[in-house]
């Protein structure tokens, strides 16, 4: 089965006998209690032959929460260019619930809001995509239909706002599919190249039958043929894969965002997502049933169309090659019977073969288009005819609006179907959403509402350690930029062994907010993490943390951090609360605060980039949280970013060691020039085995001309073991 399949069902038709009355409201127009949370479903209802049917009745249809009725507060036909046509009621009419007539009128206020999103295309799909886009520009003289146009690269980003001008739309389309972006597609190209070289080596070293002495060297220079290119295959393999996933992190973000934020929007609201297919890991899977959810919530349908075109036999073969190639793997696994060492290919063995049955790219589409209310277009070279039935769906659909019987809103996801007492039609709704309390609107996914309530809870949940801080750096527009450090010690989390064997998995999430004195948020990050790793590596894991950042402006003011984090396996949390006071630029040179760092990390291959000043050339720097513990022996590295004035002279820093107030050490270095930014990253290594054991105070003195700022901090140098080594 696939995918998604089972949480994210679309809504089903089945057969009901007609007797399923609608209540009074649902005659009128609706009216709801200021703050009540209620559901609105568009339902499209079909024939055999594919025509929107307009005469369903109230009465015929029922709709089911977790499979329990809800209560119809608003049942209408919408049809463009009309006024909502209420249907009829079930039984007599009430001076209560009037009987209301069949007369249709102009309705001014209806709109229907299409929102075209151009994901990360090849040249083929922004072919296919840009002759789909044009056509539908043609339909923008509809008085009801309004059009935008986005694109995804690393980041959402708007080429043109809603309008029925048919020229912005036709040049915003061609804007978002006139150049090409390879960063994607190199790696997969490259990959499908090395595939075949290695299949032709393996295939000539399998054929030699015996050989003699003469010819055992041809042989083993095959072999050696055979193994470069399995190292090729598998390095590019492996950049394939972090790319695919870095671009379906784009899209399905970026998809949420957008749904997310059209809630407020009035009208029948349709996304038409333009994708070569997206790919969802575990470490997404919580991100594409949000992004369902969202769409469901703020009643948007997602039509999601393939613009590779006819690639389904393409698709079918690369995943045939890598569960060929898994399946060998585990084959010359079995037969070297644990003797000698064990090649890489062998040990991802059972990982290929999960990842064979995800390289169906266009499935992740298909549960996205139809787990909204859409639909998925896709196998064919020209996509115009899905994209003008997309549009079609938008001249006839159903209004249900309904309030929940279930009230705990408690995160979890909630099932809708929609029943039709009426033979030979089909009904396209929407599948479900998950249950995020009213008016806690910064809960995105559903881990952040069982944080959020921990971090409401008096006394906070102490069952683990975590430690959160945060980095003041220098001055931006509308405020001052900070780093946000989350460390998680690992010794704190739960491993279990896994189904594949050898394998341990952790599961555990994180959230960070920062509130104003109101208690309002005003910045949140939080990230879902699923670990696996071989069983081996699990005692050395365990004494490291994991580390995550995230980088935000603040404008001056007194603020509060709270950080949480939930070992899932386990359910147990661990929290923390500290003060956070921003105060407002010193007129001068402006420097960040001195930090000590830990490590350094090479950023991952396809990372977004960040405005983090933590990021320094492609390596990530993870700061001490704590007053550190140096042993001797060790290199400290003191970190410091300045704002020099621009146009101005070249700076120079001054290093200075006290121990116990006694200054024992200092040097001089100049202040690297700045960048595009306007900062100046200052990292200085140090060797420690000069100096004696004992209290020191680290102090840096940033000089440009007459300006001077200083900045310091402190550590404690040991003769013993460095806690340098802990990861």
């Amino acid at each position: 089965m696939r995918r998604g399949v089972v949480l994210l069902a679309c809504a089903t038709l089945l057969a009901l006998p007609a007797s399923h009355p609608v209540s009074a409201a649902a005659q009128e127009t609706p009216r709801f209690r200021s703050g009540s949370e209620v559901v609105v479903l568009d339902v499209v209802v079909r024939d055999r032959k594919g025509r929107t049917v307009r005469d369903i009745r109230p009465d015929e249809l029922v709709v089911l929460e977790d499979g329990v009725p809800q209560e119809i507060l608003s049942f209408r036909l919408r049809a463009a260019g009309e006024a909502p046509r209420q249907a009829e009621p079930a039984g007599e009419s009430s001076p209560e619930a009037p009987r209301s007539t069949a007369r249709r009128t102009e309705d001014k206020g209806s709109v229907n809001l299409v929102t075209l999103v151009f994901d990360q295309l090849g040249v083929n799909g922004r072919a296919i995509a840009r002759r789909a886009g044009l056509a539908l520009a043609g339909l923008t003289d509809r008085a009801d239909l309004l059009v935008s146009v986005f694109t995804i690269r690393e980041k959402l980003g708007l080429v043109q706002q809603f309008t029925n001008n048919r020229a912005l739309v036709e040049a915003a389309v061609q804007a978002a599919t006139g150049s090409l972006d390879t960063g994607y597609l190199n790696a997969t190209e490259l990959l499908d190249e090395a595939v075949a070289r290695q299949a032709e080596a393996r295939r000539l070293l399998e054929g030699a039958g015996g050989v003699d002495a003469a010819q055992a060297g041809t042989l083993a220079s095959l072999g050696r043929e055979v193994d470069v290119a399995r190292m090729a295959v598998d390095a590019l393999r492996m950049t394939d894969t972090m790319q695919r996933e870095q671009q379906g992190q784009s899209s399905l973000y970026s998809l949420l965002a957008l749904a997310r934020q059209q809630h407020r929007l009035a009208g029948r609201k349709t996304i038409l997502f333009f994708s070569e297919g997206i790919q969802v890991p575990p470490s997404l899977e919580h991100v594409f049933r949000s992004t369902i959810s969202e769409a469901n919530r703020a009643n948007v349908s997602i039509y999601t169309i393939d613009a590779r075109g006819l690639t389904e036999e393409r698709d079918l073969e690369a995943a045939r090659q890598v569960l060929q190639e898994a399946a060998a793997a585990a084959q010359r696994q079995m037969l070297s019977r644990g003797v000698g060492a064990v090649p890489k290919d062998q040990v991802l063995a059972l990982d290929d073969a999960e990842r064979s049955l995800r390289l169906d790219l266009q499935g992740a589409l298909n549960d996205l288009a139809e787990s909204t209310g859409g639909a998925l277009i896709a196998n064919s070279n020209d996509v115009r005819p899905g994209i003008e039935r997309a549009v079609g769906d938008l001249q006839g659909y159903y209004e249900v609006i309904y309030a929940p019987r279930n009230t705990n809103y408690d995160g979890r996801f909630r099932s809708i179907a929609v029943k039709l007492g009426r033979p030979d039609v089909r009904v396209q709704a929407r599948s479900g959403y998950f249950a995020l309390p009213p008016g806690e609107g910064i809960a995105t996914f559903p881990f952040e509402v069982e944080l959020l309530k921990a971090l409401r809870t008096d006394p906070l949940p102490d069952a683990f350690p975590i430690h959160a801080r945060s980095f003041r750096f220098g001055p931006e527009a509308g405020g001052l930029r900070y780093t946000a450090v989350l460390e998680v010690p690992l010794q704190g989390i739960s491993f279990e062994p896994d189904d594949r064997g050898e394998t341990d998995r952790a599961h555990f999430s994180i959230l960070l907010v920062i509130r104003d004195p109101a208690g309002s948020v005003v910045e949140k990050f939080s990230e879902d993490s699923p670990v696996f790793l071989p069983r081996t590596r699990r005692a050395a894991l365990k004494r490291g943390n994991a580390v995550f950042l995230r980088s935000f402006a603040l404008a001056p003011g007194r603020y509060t951090l709270e950080a949480a984090v939930v070992d899932q396996l386990a359910r147990r949390y661990g929290t923390e609360r500290s003060a956070l006071d921003v105060a407002r630029p010193t007129p001068g040179l402006e420097v960040s605060q001195l930090m000590l760092i830990k490590r350094a990390e090479a950023v991952a291959a396809g990372a977004l980039r960040s405005e983090d000043p933590f990021r320094q050339n492609g390596t990530r720097l993870v700061p001490w949280l704590g007053e550190p513990h140096v042993g001797r022996g060790e290199v400290l590295s003191l970190f410091l970013v300045a704002y020099p004035r621009p146009n101005g002279p070249p700076g120079d820093v001054l290093i200075e060691f006290l121990r116990e107030g006694e200054l024992v050490a200092q040097s001089l270095s100049p202040l690297p020039a700045a960048g595009e930014s306007g900062r100046s990253a200052f990292v200085a290594s140090v060797p420690m085995h000069e100096l004696r054991p004992g209290h020191y105070e680290a102090r840096l003195l940033v000089k440009q001309g007459g300006l001077v700022a200083q900045r310091s901090t402190s550590f404690v140098l040991d003769d013993g073991p460095s806690q340098l080594s802990s990861r």
